[in-house]
């Protein structure tokens, strides 16, 4: 069935289902089961109106029917003799048997009052209406007064020739018996209505708990974490979702942890292929370029040609130039005073030449790292993601000014990159397909092999503000030998 198609447009719009959705499941269910209870009360409540008040009213006709024919065949003779006496008699004995007679009056065939039960006085109006026809076995008429309803019953004697007995039958027993019912009716509803919501509530709960359960344990595997495992609550659906929850959470551990050590192999992979073109561009190619400036100014202290000195000075020049580029490749490659001297002292080299060279304004603060040496894969990472905020904020952000704060706080590293750049949208970034987000993910990527929280804060023309934070401690998957290699250079 499409929902969202005319039945949609008429009643289910967008808005009843995202009203409908902001609200929990235990709200639905209970909401449910109240408006089942509730209507089903409302049902049975309209019934016991409508059908039993009507079948009661039926038989409080008939009743009053059968009393007036009753009291027409006795009261002939006493019409007849004139005989008054008994004929009240007659009648206020009647209306003392039945609770429901409110009055009986008996009219002469001239429609004169012989007697009547009214002990305040008869309402004259009485004798204007119900008219009962020469034909006419009997006649019911409904009055309604102030403070209640009456059937008026009118029964011919003698055909009318006699006279006529009029006997009013009130509703107020039927009215009283009704709102009892309907009372007690109430009192069984709120009794239901508060069991039935228990259940309900007792039922949301076993069926939303595990479901929330899931929910955390989704957003912890979303964050990398799969430590968490499902309760087994039942053999039934849940429970086999459950089951199925944990089977994909430890295949995604697995899979995780070799993306991890294919992701760790192949950084590794890359620094150290980073250090040996550096190496070989300072050794080999550096050297290459000395002994290329040595020659030429050989031959220019040798010849006595003008021209040819001049040309000679101009090569060399160029042999220098391009030698300290290489020497500028070779430490971006690999920086040897990451290797020789640690963190400290690589990030301060690096956001110097870095000030000097893009011409912005950096301000770094650096402590707590001048005394120690951290393992090298953390070092290699906070440095490569140091250097990869800087370039960005050179490639994008168009900003004045940086700052750069590394320090270690108790037993974690802290680095903060800020920039008064143009800034961007974060979420938009990393959402897109273009290669621009390359730069984040390996960010993100090297800051998860060591172990460590990034979190990146920017909006357009906000600037942009970098916040990592690394445990100090063996990550997992370094051996012991090489953390303690690591910590004694």
């Amino acid at each position: 069935m499409n929902w969202g198609g005319e039945m949609g447009g008429k009643v289910f719009t967008p808005a009843f289902w995202a009203r409908v959705g902001s609200v929990s499941i235990r709200a639905k269910i209970l909401g449910i089961v109240a408006i089942c209870i509730l209507t089903s009360a409302l049902a049975l409540v309209w019934y016991t109106y409508r059908d039993v008040s009507t079948a009661m009213k039926n038989e409080l006709q008939q009743r009053g029917i059968a009393i007036g024919t009753g009291l027409a065949a006795q009261s002939r003779d006493l019409i007849l003799t004139h005989n008054q006496f008994n004929l009240y008699t007659l009648v206020t004995e009647t209306r003392d048997a039945n609770a429901d007679l409110a009055y009986i009056f008996v009219l002469d065939a001239g429609g004169n009052i012989l007697v009547h039960t009214f002990g305040e006085g008869f309402p004259i109006e009485l004798l204007g209406i119900n008219k009962l026809k020469s034909d006419q076995v009997n006649q019911v008429q409904v009055l309604q007064t102030e403070n209640d309803t009456i059937h008026d019953i009118a029964i011919p004697v003698l055909s009318g020739t006699a006279g006529i007995v009029r006997v009013g039958m009130s509703e107020a027993t039927i009215n009283a018996t009704i709102l009892d019912h309907i009372r007690n009716l109430s009192i069984w509803v709120a009794s239901v209505l508060t069991m039935g919501l228990a259940l309900a509530y007792v039922l949301a709960y076993v069926l939303t708990e595990p479901i929330s359960q899931l929910v955390s344990a989704a957003k912890a595997v979303g964050r990398g974490d799969f430590r968490w495992k499902s309760p087994l609550w039942a053999k039934d659906e849940i429970g086999s979702l459950g089951a199925a929850f944990d089977d994909m959470s430890e295949e995604l551990k697995q899979k995780e942890e070799m993306r991890g050590r294919l992701l760790a192999k192949v950084i590794s992979a890359q620094e150290e292929e980073r250090k040996r073109i550096a190496r070989e561009l300072h050794d080999e190619t550096g050297q290459a370029l000395t002994s290329l400036m040595v020659g030429l100014k050989f031959i220019e202290d040798s010849t006595t040609d003008t021209h040819a000195k001049e040309k000679t000075a101009q090569l060399r020049a160029l042999a220098s130039q391009t030698l300290d580029e290489v020497h500028r490749l070779a430490t971006e490659l690999r920086p040897s005073l990451l290797d020789d001297l640690g963190l400290h002292a690589a990030i301060q080299k690096y956001t110097k030449e870095y000030a000097a060279k893009m011409n912005i304004e950096v301000d770094s603060y650096i402590s707590g790292l001048s005394e120690q040496r951290l393992p090298s894969e953390i070092e290699v990472s906070v440095y490569r993601i140091i250097q990869e905020a800087l370039t960005n904020i050179a490639k994008y952000a168009e900003a004045s000014h940086v700052s750069v704060v590394l320090r270690q706080r108790d037993s974690s590293l802290i680095a903060i990159i800020e920039d008064n750049g143009s800034g961007f949208n974060v979420n938009h970034v990393m959402s897109s397909k273009g290669g621009g987000r390359l730069g984040l993910f390996g960010m993100y990527e090297r800051a998860s092999l060591i172990g460590g929280n990034l979190t990146i804060e920017s909006k357009p023309k906000n600037g942009t503000s970098v916040f990592l934070e690394v445990p100090l401690k063996i990550p997992e998957g370094v051996s012991d030998e090489q953390n303690t290699t690591a910590y004694s250079r």
